[in-house]
Parts: C-alpha cells; sequence; structure tokens
C-alpha cells in the first residue's frame, strides 16, 4: 500500500494529510485510492462512501471520475466533475477537476473543449505555491497535454516525461518527487507511447497496478510486443468495476 501512497501521506501518524477534514476522512479518502488504483472499483467506492465531509467532495468526486474514465466511462465521469466543480472552494481541487474534464473530453475527441479545460487547469495551477498537492496535479496536467497534442496530430510536449539514460536508470522530471509508483508507472507509460520506446513501456508494466497495467500492455500491443493484447485482456478482466458500472 505504501507503494501506491505519495512520500507525503503517512497515515498512521498523519503526516502529509489535508487539515480542512477530519484525519479520519482523510484516510478513508486515501484508501478509496489507493483500492482503485489496485483495481478494486468496488473496495474504493465502499471508502468514498465512508467520507460525507463536504470539502473533500471535489476530491472524492474526482477520484471516483477518474475510475470510471479509466473503464471507457467518460460520460459518468463527466458528470460527477461537473456536478462537482460549483463545491470546488480549493483551487488545487478545481484544477484537478478541470485536468479530469479536459481528459474527459478527449475520451470524446473533442480537442477544442480538452484544450480549454485543460487552460483553466493550467492558469490555477501557475498560480499555486509549490506544494506535493500542486505537483502531482501537474503531472496530471502533463499528461493530458500530451493526449491532446496526439488528438490533434501535433508534437506531443515531453518536459514532464520520464526518459531512460544511458546507464539504464530512469530520469524523473521534478514533479515525480510528489508522485507514488503510479505516477512513475503512469509517467513511462506515456513517455514509451510518445517515443515509441519498449524499454519504457516495460518499465511501466513493472510498475502498474492493475487498475493501469492493462492500458500499458494496450500500449505495448500498439508496438507489435508479443503477447501484449492477450496480457492486456487478462489484465482487464481482473479489474472489478464500481458497483453500477462495467
Amino acid at each position: 500500500m505504501a507503494a501506491l501512497l505519495p512520500p507525503d501521506i503517512q497515515l498512521p501518524s498523519g503526516s502529509g494529510l489535508r487539515r480542512d477534514a477530519p484525519a479520519q476522512a482523510v484516510t478513508s479518502a486515501w484508501y478509496g485510492v489507493v483500492w482503485g488504483r489496485l483495481g478494486r472499483g468496488d473496495l474504493a467506492w465502499r471508502w468514498f462512501d465512508r467520507v460525507g465531509e463536504r470539502a473533500l467532495g471535489p476530491w472524492i468526486a474526482g477520484e471516483r471520475g477518474r475510475l470510471l474514465r479509466e473503464l471507457g466511462g467518460h460520460a459518468a465521469a463527466e458528470q460527477l466533475e461537473l456536478a462537482a466543480l460549483p463545491a470546488a472552494i480549493d483551487p488545487l481541487d478545481a484544477a484537478m477537476l478541470w485536468v479530469s474534464l479536459a481528459a474527459d473530453a478527449v475520451g470524446y475527441a473533442d480537442a477544442e473543449d480538452a484544450r480549454q479545460r485543460l487552460a483553466r487547469a493550467q492558469t490555477l495551477l501557475a498560480r499555486q505555491p509549490d506544494s506535493p498537492r500542486r505537483d502531482r496535479q501537474l503531472l496530471r496536467a502533463g499528461w493530458v497535454e500530451v493526449e491532446v497534442a496526439l488528438l490533434t496530430d501535433l508534437a506531443p510536449p515531453t518536459h514532464l516525461l520520464p526518459r531512460l539514460r544511458a546507464d539504464g536508470e530512469l530520469d524523473l522530471p521534478t514533479p515525480y518527487r510528489a508522485g507514488s509508483r503510479f505516477h512513475t508507472a503512469k509517467g513511462c507509460l506515456f513517455a514509451g507511447v510518445v517515443r515509441a520506446e519498449p524499454e519504457l513501456l516495460e518499465r511501466a508494466a513493472a510498475l502498474a497496478p492493475s487498475a493501469l497495467l492493462w492500458a500499458v500492455h494496450l500500449a505495448r500491443a500498439s508496438l507489435g510486443v508479443p503477447g501484449a493484447q492477450a496480457a492486456a485482456a487478462a489484465t482487464r478482466a481482473r479489474v472489478v468495476p464500481p458497483p453500477g458500472h462495467r
């Protein structure tokens, strides 16, 4: 579990937890995040349902939306995220939701809407002081920026993507210091796709939890890696969707 939590988050001690809600509620939210990344949407929903604090509502909506979007449920994700925006008083929550909404638009192949939503998120992030929460949203915004570029046949930006050094070690841009194993895996996934480097996708596969691993195998399949398509199907079959979703 610790590998899927950002380094600033220490659940037993409360280190890194948000101060706008009781620690128990924030802890429940993080348990939901981790179960979602492990591909257990049913358990993620169970933990999210325990969080009743209004201040955490936008965050929970964004995390639910992420899980739905990973399963192709862009419409359901968008509905949750749009409904949560008016309550997103915290600017980083608002930025998170705009990044998510931009990703939904990418799923619809609506490049203009994606660009506009992403621009809102980037404007909000540019105004925020340095913090682990901001760095994680910078990474998400960077990944969606890559998706928008690929959607519009433009050269994708690579400044927030990992690269392999000559010695075989990963070179991670600074914001990854605030991320978890999940963030590194997802960064390697995007980097492998953009640079068409199977080695980066292999790093992603070694790091990715279940909810992300099937997407990594699909990317490997797109580069012609033998057995990757079957691995993607097998991994996807093990992902448990949230209640009421497929």
